[in-house]
């Protein structure tokens, strides 16, 4: 189907947000002083969890049309989880040999090579789990969990189950709060895995968006779905203060309730496309972003350093425009080519 520009103005609003993630700017940690920085560090954290969310509802969404367009259960998610597993593989492998960057720089293809065995003998010999939910770098996570959420979607959809889908989604969803966010309340439970991993998050989200297919987007969807989003950050700040002054949790979470509003409300003002979201500049990045998601952290972590030459917090912002051009950039070039496109759009 043809791309909806404000989609994917909201897909590059999204990439920014998950960069300022990682890249932490405000931070006390790198920021002299303390104080207001503090808040305005967890304020920027908190107010930027709506992008994940986001990019797993639009999936659900463009999965559900293609879907109602005529298009196999079995076909569609076939093709949809190919194009993301090779991507997760490919950079799972990529950011393990990126692990040790001196050893690359001292002794070139040979330290690549003791690099990429040495990771295999310890994937083969540990056979962690983690490795399948996350990857070799943390930030992957969020493609098995793609996996996951369209595996068990098409499941339940393909029987025409779709109350036991919504079930089994909301009940994965307080399955996750339950053993993250909400760990430390009388509601919780500490488990030796991170649930943020999996399909306990990302299910909910991939379902509603997959309902929201069925419905027929227009320009008032614009002001809806901002509403929504407002109503949900509204809700995702509340609960974070409250799990962090009534029961010590951490003020950065990655998922609560209100988040998974965010991410909804996110995604119904982007289908709109109210004249408000075209740009055709913006527009541009959006076909790129799964790439750019993919490959950013090589950049967060080669431009880290260097904040330590600059203690302002203009870096912070010249940071992230930095890690995204660079990335945009390189994940420009790698689609130039018929076989390295595979592995970032």
């Amino acid at each position: 189907m043809a791309r909806i520009e404000s989609v994917d103005v909201f897909r590059f609003l999204a990439i920014i947000s998950v960069i300022t993630i990682h890249v932490h700017p405000f931070s006390p940690d790198v920021v002299s002083g303390g104080g207001a920085w503090v808040y305005l560090d967890i304020a920027i954290n908190q107010f930027s969890r709506f992008a994940v969310p986001f990019f797993f509802v639009i999936s659900g969404y463009f999965w559900g049309v293609s879907i109602r367009n005529g298009t196999p259960v079995a076909s569609v998610s076939g093709s949809m989880a190919r194009r993301v597993l090779i991507i997760f593989v490919s950079w799972s492998l990529i950011y393990a040999v990126l692990s040790a960057p001196e050893l690359i720089m001292e002794q070139g293809l040979s330290g690549t090579l003791k690099i990429a065995y040495w990771n295999l003998v310890s994937i083969v010999t540990h056979g962690n789990v983690t490795l399948f939910v996350q990857g070799t770098k943390a930030h992957l996570w969020f493609l098995p969990a793609l996996l996951f959420a369209l595996g068990i979607s098409a499941f339940f959809v393909e029987r025409g189950k779709y109350r036991a889908l919504v079930y089994a989604s909301v009940v994965l969803y307080l399955i996750g709060l339950a053993a993250k966010a909400y760990s430390n309340t009388p509601l919780g439970f500490h488990a030796d895995f991170n649930t943020r991993n999996g399909p306990f998050f990302g299910t909910i989200l991939f379902v509603a968006g997959y309902f929201v297919s069925g419905l027929t987007p227009s320009h008032e969807w614009f002001v809806k779905g901002l509403a929504l989003f407002a109503a949900g950050c509204a809700m995702h700040f509340l609960e974070v203060y409250f799990l962090w002054k009534a029961y010590g949790a951490s003020p950065y979470q990655d998922y609560v309730v209100g988040t998974f509003l965010m991410g909804l409300g996110a995604a119904i003002a982007s289908l709109s496309n109210h004249s408000l979201l075209r740009n055709k500049v913006l527009g541009g990045v959006g076909k790129y972003t799964l790439g750019i998601y993919a490959v950013h952290f090589a950049f967060v972590d080669m431009l880290g350093p260097l904040g330590n030459y600059f203690d302002t917090p203009l870096w912070d912002i010249l940071y992230i425009a930095l890690v995204f051009l660079f990335s945009f950039a390189l994940v420009k070039l790698l689609s130039l080519n018929r076989i390295t496109r595979r592995i970032v759009v």
